[in-house]
């Protein structure tokens, strides 16, 4: 189904251009920086915290990183002695569980928006973009739990692992899954929200809009506390492009306008 159209006062008046371009600024920057701290705020907090007092667990401590990916948060959630491992993998898959409720949320909540109304206001418009970049992060931490978490066993999916007896391995499969998924999902809603700012062809738009997924991981594998091989960084690395190739050799007829 079309969408609706975007009919923003802000593109639609004297000085767009520059409007245009402040817009993009602050919603690359100030918009996406914060939303990247509030899907961390929502992984440690309403997810650890949240389902470990959901399965009789007392949170103790918590805490989120600004700067993720390159340090990670924690949260510390203590059980009463006897509390099952089945308690203690819920809470461990409790931010991974909250990342992907609120990335779902938010882009098909964003997904129906735009194809059923038309988008003639800056504070909606705005709205938008703040839910955009809130799936994305939310997104990228959850799925990216999933995949990089079972390639490498560590955090959340090792500490499932462990309560659990679940190979790594088996995570790839929703990892793989969720990525398919949310792949068509975002790079629909990125073309209708950042139609306005600029006159490249859809493909290239999404070619460099994927990017952020090889930068993200060579941040995480700057990271102090994760021990990766050069070996393994360099197979997973060409991986990361995937998502940005795709778009160049598969966009045409796969994606909405």
């Amino acid at each position: 189904m079309e969408s609706k159209g975007l009919d923003v006062l802000w593109f639609n008046s004297g000085n767009s251009k520059w409007r245009t371009l402040l817009f993009l600024i602050i919603s690359l920057f100030p918009i996406s920086f914060l939303m990247k701290f509030v899907s961390e705020w929502t992984h440690e907090f309403l997810g650890h915290c949240g389902i470990g007092i959901l399965v009789g667990g007392q949170p103790i401590n918590y805490y989120v990183s600004w700067i993720w990916p390159l340090e990670f948060g924690f949260a510390f959630v203590s059980f009463p002695m006897g509390a099952s491992n089945i308690s203690r993998a819920l809470m461990a898959a409790g931010g991974i569980l909250a990342c992907l409720i609120a990335a779902i949320s938010c882009n098909i909540a964003i997904h129906y928006v735009v194809r059923k109304r038309k988008i003639n206001s800056s504070i909606a418009y705005t709205i938008l973009h703040i839910l955009f970049w809130y799936g994305f992060w939310a997104f990228m931490n959850s799925t990216g739990y999933l995949l990089v978490g079972s390639l490498l066993n560590f955090g959340d999916v090792r500490l499932i692992t462990i309560y659990t007896n679940i190979s790594n391995w088996v995570f790839l499969i929703p990892g793989f899954l969720a990525l398919i998924f949310f792949y068509y999902l975002i790079s629909n809603n990125f073309k209708f929200l950042f139609k306005p700012f600029s006159s490249l062809k859809p493909k290239w738009k999404l070619f460099i809009f994927w990017l952020f997924l090889p930068f993200i991981f060579i941040l995480f594998s700057l990271n102090p506390s994760i021990a990766i091989s050069l070996n393994l960084f360099f197979i997973i690395l060409p991986l990361m492009f995937i998502p940005s190739i795709i778009s160049l050799v598969f966009s045409k007829g796969v994606f909405s306008d």
